[in-house]
């Protein structure tokens, strides 16, 4: 469609001369599919405010964190060295493998599949989450504990 704004304000379909008056709504423009140029993710601005209050997770844990969450693939996979990660933090192994255990200690990333000799990750999806919408509710649900009679 394609709209013209009058001198009040409201909005003219060129195509087929319907007027919408300004005070009987607000007319946005919603582009049909938003096509993004960088990489992206979603997160979670809870799971954020509780990252930053973690104690354990301030310093090298938390660069780590960041660091993975840049290379984040759709579903929440991580595929990546331990080598680039030190390259690129400027962190030696053994602080990156114990900040991974951290990480994975608490549930912020779970250890996946081995690829080569490299072993993959992914990302909690209630932390974050870069992938279908649909596909992110049934990751949390998957993650969701029953209670039998208030026990976990």
């Amino acid at each position: 469609m394609r709209f013209k704004q009058l001198p009040d304000g409201s909005m003219v379909n060129t195509e087929t001369g319907e007027v919408m008056e300004q005070s009987k709504g607000t007319f946005i423009y919603v582009p049909s599919k938003i096509k993004f140029k960088e990489d992206w993710f979603m997160a979670f601005q809870d799971a954020l405010k509780e990252l930053a209050k973690d104690r354990e997770l301030w310093g090298r844990p938390r660069a780590v964190l960041d660091y993975l969450m840049s290379r984040l693939s759709f579903e929440n996979y991580i595929a990546i060295e331990q080598k680039e990660i030190c390259e690129e933090v400027g962190l030696n192994k053994a602080n990156v493998s114990a900040s991974i255990k951290v990480l994975t200690d608490k549930k912020i990333i779970e250890k996946g599949p081995k690829i080569g000799r490299t072993w993959s990750y992914k990302l909690n999806p209630f932390y974050g989450w870069k992938g279908r919408v649909t596909n992110l509710k049934e990751e949390r649900k998957k993650r969701l504990k029953s209670i039998d009679g208030g026990r976990i």
